[in-house]
């Protein structure tokens, strides 16, 4: 199975991202990982945050011989700057890693998948600097460290200029 995995959110700060820890996720397997293992810690700079709630993970499989896709979305929840698959939302993540893995068996090379984060942001005061930064790092094993993946990238690492301009504030 081919994976594309978008794990800095977005992943537009090219010159910010680590090489070596964005080539070991690309040997991470979304099918099998447990989901209590994967977690983001994302280090925003003043003036934004994330909305309560507004942190996901999509999983997406697509099995191109039969035309079909499944895909779901799970909360994160925060910790901190720390956010992890919430434990309400394992049952559900599993069943579709089980979907994928099942595709894989039947037709590896038809079956396509992808992980990514989604987060809303919300401004804080007046907002972030233009030239503000930020810090992504991933941990792929629950008592593993935290790899670094964006290091001091632009707020596009992490959030579309769209969604800075209709950056609610932050309740």
């Amino acid at each position: 199975m081919r994976l594309a995995l978008l794990s800095a959110l977005a992943l537009t700060a090219c010159t910010s991202i680590v090489p070596v820890t964005a080539m070991r996720l690309s040997g991470l397997s979304p099918t099998t990982a447990d989901p209590a293992d994967l977690a983001i810690d994302l280090k925003l700079p003043a003036g934004i945050d994330v909305s309560p709630g507004g942190a996901m993970m999509i999983f997406t499989v697509s099995r191109a011989d039969l035309g079909e896709m499944r895909a779901g979305q799970f909360a994160l929840q925060r910790n901190g700057s720390v956010f992890m698959v919430d434990p309400a939302d394992y049952a559900a993540l599993q069943a579709l890693q089980a979907q994928a893995r099942t595709w894989q068996a039947e037709n590896d090379d038809a079956t396509t998948g992808s992980l990514s984060i989604n987060v809303a942001p919300c401004r804080i005061g007046d907002g972030p600097a233009d030239d503000a930064r930020v810090d992504v790092a991933i941990r792929m094993q629950q008592d593993g460290a935290f790899l670094p993946l964006v290091r001091g990238g632009p707020l596009s690492a992490v959030t579309s200029p769209q969604q800075l301009q209709d950056m609610p504030d932050c309740p």
